[in-house]
């Protein structure tokens, strides 16, 4: 088996030493015996004669040179492979530096970068050697950086930091772990080693914003530079009907209603430069409508890129309350209004009234007068309910309420206006699918709020110019109202629905306004604003909106739960 070059060398150093102890044994004995025999004796060369003597000296010579010989070659050939497995190490740490992901770099204690094996947030290796590093950080970065090269140098600890870098192209995250780098336990030098955690910042602030995403009430919408929607939560789709996923890659603009899109650029263009921008706008929905929306737009930082979050709050309630509100004021200024007349024409009535009691006792046998004060007092009956109606606009009657089955008094009301339904020739339908129907009202004002409604059904369907006409012609061309009951969680609704050419959309916020009125030729408009104040009265809602095709569509909801105290039992 061939030795090693390790037992080689072990070898000739032992041969060395052998040839080193045999002559110094030598030269000690020969020492001892030239001492007794007063440097008389030579002990070789008595062996061996003087002939061979000079010959003897010469071969040692000659083996210690060729020992000492072999012994430099071996101390050179150590030397060769130390040198050698010396480049290997360099090599195979250059090779690791060289492929390692991260950026390594070395720096003296002033903090002045002697080494770096790749680019630190797009500088160039050559750009960063011989400059400090403290100088490549974002300025609020530095005084960290400092003190940490300080310690590593004064302590020899590891220590590390977070820096978020900007170039012109993206801005990247950093975590630089700062080391020691030890010559015979002196520390000469600080290894910095940068990993780029950009990619897992960016996964951090994903999940964050998917938690926020989750449990915000509002709908959120994450735009990129251009405007375009990045993401979008699911209250998007419990708002308006687009799926998130509809969304992605398309202008925000386009869900804002045509005569608002400029406003709402322009609102995003603001958030873009940095300000917090506020709009009020209409977004449109997947079934053709409009949802008022108070929307709040400013710039954040998303997945590393310049963006824009903007909330969407619907404001839908808060508007329904606004206009309740404002509706309450114009009852209260029209109350106002109404006692104030009532008390300047009621006075005059009583005392006509009594004179024209007067002269019906006086010319009690003059029929044909009678019957003409008959029609006067029919007048002033008329004038005096008028002035009723204006005082009820801003407090409605107040006749008992009890326990009573809404299901019936809608029924009854229908009865009642069967024959004007056929009279109009006009289908009547009627659908009682609520379960649950008693609740606590008036029958009389709900029979009244359900007669008017009716009655402007009526005069909607048959105010089509041609209606009587057409209905002559065609067979199955007669107009139609339907009143539908059911139950909506805790509610009762009713829903009436006609077939009339619907309620222009400009008019649909006035309708209920007091003296609000369409009729051309009669009408004061109290009608409708006394039916709000009767179910407001009843603490539910009556809201009016057009139907797809034609008609318009009136919603009554009144609850279940309306505290019974305010009831009256009915009798057993």
């Amino acid at each position: 088996m061939r030795p090693s070059g390790l037992d080689f060398r072990k070898s000739s150093d032992s041969m060395v030493l052998s040839v080193i102890l045999i002559s110094t044994v030598y030269w000690v004995l020969d020492s001892i015996l030239n001492i007794f025999f007063s440097n008389q004796f030579n002990l070789i060369k008595q062996l061996i004669g003087p002939d061979l003597y000079d010959i003897y000296i010469r071969v040692v010579v000659l083996c210690l040179l060729v020992i000492l010989g072999s012994h430099a070659q071996s101390i050179i050939n150590r030397l060769k492979e130390a040198t050698r497995r010396l480049n290997e190490s360099e090599e195979l740490w250059r090779s690791l530096v060289e492929t390692a992901p991260d950026t390594i770099l070395t720096v003296d204690q002033s903090g002045t970068v002697r080494f770096a094996n790749h680019a630190l947030a797009g500088i160039p290796p050559g750009l960063m050697t011989g400059r400090s590093f403290h100088e490549l950080l974002p300025e609020e970065a530095r005084k960290t950086s400092r003190d940490i090269v300080r310690r590593v140098f004064q302590t020899g600890e590891t220590d590390m930091f977070e820096v978020l870098m900007e170039n012109e192209r993206r801005a990247l995250w950093y975590t630089f772990r700062i080391g020691p780098l030890r010559l015979e336990r002196r520390v000469i030098a600080a290894t910095i080693i940068a990993t780029d955690t950009t990619e897992f910042k960016r996964a951090e602030e994903l999940t964050r914003y998917k938690e926020l995403f989750e449990n915000v009430g509002d709908c959120v919408f994450i735009l990129n530079e251009k405007g375009l929607v990045m993401e979008a939560n699911d209250r998007v789709r419990e708002n308006i009907g687009f799926e998130p996923r509809e969304l992605v890659a398309r202008p925000l603009v386009e869900l804002a209603i045509p005569e608002q899109a400029d406003s709402l650029a322009s609102v995003l263009e603001e958030a873009g430069a940095g300000g917090e921008a506020r709009l009020e706008v209409q977004l449109r929905t997947r079934d053709g409508g409009a949802i008022p929306f108070d929307l709040s737009c400013r710039r954040i930082v998303y997945l590393g890129e310049p963006c824009r979050l903007c909330v969407a709050r619907n404001i839908t309630a808060m508007k329904r309350l606004q206009n309740q509100l404002i509706r309450s004021e114009r009852l209260a200024a029209t109350g106002q209004l109404a006692a104030s007349i009532a008390h300047e024409i009621n006075s005059p009535l009583q005392g006509i009234t009594a004179l024209l009691n007067v002269l019906k006792t006086t010319y009690s046998g003059d029929d044909y007068l009678q019957r003409k004060l008959e029609l006067i007092k029919s007048a002033f009956n008329s004038i005096r309910d008028t002035v009723k109606n204006l005082i009820d606009l801003n407090r409605p009657g107040k006749e008992r309420k009890q326990l009573v089955d809404m299901n019936q008094v809608v029924e009854n009301t229908f009865a009642l206006v069967k024959s004007l339904l056929k009279k109009n020739m006009i289908t009547p339908r009627l659908e009682l699918n609520a379960s649950r129907a008693t609740l606590v009202a008036s029958p009389q004002q709900m029979g009244q709020v359900l007669m008017n409604l009716v009655n402007n059904a009526v005069e909607a369907v048959t105010g089509v110019p041609g209606y009587l006409e057409r209905v002559h012609l065609q067979q199955g061309a007669y107009g139609e109202i339907a009143v539908r009951t059911y139950n909506r969680d805790d509610e009762f609704v009713i829903e009436i629905r006609d077939s009339g050419p619907g309620i222009p959309p400009k008019d649909l916020n006035r309708i209920f306004d007091p003296f609000f009125t369409t009729k051309k030729t009669m009408g004061m408009g109290v009608g409708l604003s006394i039916c709000l104040g009767i179910v407001e009265d009843h603490h539910g809602r009556i809201t009016a909106e057009n139907v797809p095709g034609n008609g318009a569509l009136f919603t009554i909801a009144l609850p279940l739960t309306a505290a019974e105290a305010e009831a009256h039992p009915l009798p057993a």
